[in-house]
């Protein structure tokens, strides 16, 4: 037979196909309720190809765009659901599949919330359809919520934005979204030819407006998250490097168990992309400080239950991302995502892991007998490579050329840091403010979301891409080009001398020259504000 007697054979046949695989639930196709009982019965009796060609074509496109696997995971498409990731267990409470639903735009739009009790606690899903010709179809919420939002692209995003947002999509933002795919992908060792894909593909990001939109679409409190199902990130700051950081792990990886122990999930996304517009270098020196301080012990982090009720996430993250530095540096990168895999695996045996368990497992990679062993090592580290991960710490320098003097401020500079130097006026008992530098042409005109919320309105934004702000307290380094809190020290949290000299009525503070990357810092414009 030649080749287009076939094709036309086979697109004769395909639609007399197609209907047929859809007979089950074709006369139900104008009543939501029975198309999603249909779906669940299909999940029951494992009738899971024709369970995924239930959703839309554009979301089935998306869920498996970048070749990314759940192991164990039933219907890709839908591997956020506890229906679908505890299905073994599930399977017994879908005979209610429907507590309540809501239309949207005369019938085109329907959220249908499932909700049971299992093994005493609430489990609750909202499955979003939409309305084509003769069917309902399963789609993801971000498509209902920002079905008329505008959409740019960059080299490798395409940015679904809410258009109050387009005034923050400055074109600095817009180079270091692109070079942040780039370093972290080589980093981490991703081909070429997959961050070819990356950039023919694309990541779909969308910008909320506000935290309470991001909730509306993920049905959680958050500011943002990669959203397993999609591969898609949803957020209310872009590009929210924590959350790229996810997705360019499970890339990497490209076939994994759908969860993982947070203290390593979490851990390595802080590791590389900080986290809620703060710098790897400033949740650094935090978590070494929550440590020291015993604010939170290492040990009620290990379990995934523990991670998440034991701190809260701003002591968490930092903590687990320090611990994340030691594995990586003692490990290397290869044999830490073999632990990584080690500590990934379904939910309900994640979830039942105990400290214990979790212990013997990163004492097996590590190569120690014992935990007191592990985390007297882990101590050691923390003294040998303190000097190495601190970002921020208060004092002159030993050595180092001044750059540039005048009667607000000295900025002086060695090898390893830059060192400023805020003398007080007389009399002056607020003693506070801000120095801008490094003007960029490209932030002109544009709005900081960073900017705006510490100087509401008090003081015009000029296109200055960083500033020290400081105060008798504390001292921190902004980058306004990205919004984030690059570096900082707080004496209240961690007194030491040399930040204030009262008998000089002077501030001390330096910052590691590394956190600028390969771009010196430029005081050839710069502008000081007292407040």
């Amino acid at each position: 037979m030649t080749g287009s007697k076939f094709d036309s054979i086979s697109a004769l046949l395909l639609p007399a196909m197609m209907f047929v695989l859809f007979i089950p639930f074709l006369s139900q196709a104008y009543e939501p309720v029975p198309v999603i009982a249909e779906y669940f019965d299909m999940l029951e009796t494992g009738n899971f190809e024709t369970a995924q060609m239930m959703w839309e074509t554009s979301c089935q496109e998306r869920a498996t765009r970048f070749g990314i696997e759940y192991a164990d995971i039933p219907i890709r498409t839908d591997c956020t659901s506890p229906v679908v990731y505890d299905l073994d267990v599930m399977r017994r409470y879908l005979y209610q599949p429907v507590k309540q639903y809501k239309e949207f735009e005369h019938e085109t739009f329907v959220r249908l919330e499932y909700y049971q009790t299992v093994d005493d606690q609430p489990v609750q899903h909202f499955y979003y359809l939409k309305r084509d010709g003769d069917f309902y179809w399963l789609i993801y919420p971000q498509d209902f919520f920002t079905r008329d939002w505008p959409v740019r692209e960059t080299k490798y995003f395409r940015i679904h934005y809410h258009p109050d947002n387009l005034k923050y999509l400055n074109p600095v933002l817009i180079e270091e979204s692109d070079r942040f795919i780039e370093t972290t992908a080589a980093t981490l060792k991703i081909s070429k030819a997959d961050l070819e894909t990356l950039e023919a593909k694309k990541i779909e990001f969308f910008f909320c407006d506000t935290d309470s939109t991001v909730s509306q679409i993920t049905s959680m409190t958050t500011k943002g998250l990669f959203d397993l199902a999609s591969n898609d990130i949803i957020s209310a700051t872009f590009p929210h490097f924590h959350e790229v950081t996810h997705f360019l792990i499970n890339y990497k990886l490209r076939r994994l168990p759908l969860f993982t122990l947070p203290l390593l999930q979490e851990g390595l996304a802080v590791y590389y992309g900080g986290r809620w517009g703060k710098k790897p270098s400033a949740l650094f020196d935090l978590g070494i400080f929550i440590y020291r301080e015993k604010f939170v012990e290492l040990d009620s982090l290990l379990t995934l239950n523990g991670f998440k009720n034991n701190s809260s996430a701003d002591i968490a993250y930092p903590l687990a991302a320090v611990f994340t530095s030691y594995l990586m540096d003692k490990l290397g990168q290869n044999k830490y995502f073999e632990l990584y895999l080690a500590g990934s695996g379904k939910y309900r045996d994640l979830k039942n892991l105990t400290a214990d368990e979790v212990k013997n497992r990163l004492l097996s990679f590590v190569g120690f007998d014992d935990w007191s062993v592990l985390v007297a090592d882990f101590n050691r580290y923390l003294d040998d490579r303190l000097a190495v991960l601190k970002a921020a710490e208060p004092g002159r320098p030993e050595k180092g050329s001044i750059i540039l003097e005048n009667e607000h401020f000295k900025i002086s500079k060695d090898k390893d840091w830059l060192a400023f130097e805020f003398p007080g006026q007389q009399g002056d008992t607020l003693f506070q403010g801000s120095l801008f530098f490094n003007r960029d042409s490209r932030l002109d005109g544009t709005v900081c979301p960073l900017f705006e919320e510490q100087f509401q309105g008090a003081v015009a934004f000029e296109g200055y891409r960083y500033s020290v702000r400081f105060d008798r307290n504390e001292a921190g380094l902004y980058d306004y080009g990205t919004n984030e809190l690059v570096a900082k020290y707080i004496w209240g949290i961690s007194p030491m001398e040399g930040y204030y000299d009262p008998g000089a009525n002077s501030i001390y503070i330096k910052f590691k020259m590394a956190v600028f990357g390969n771009r010196a810092p430029d005081f050839k414009d710069f502008k000081f504000f007292p407040l």
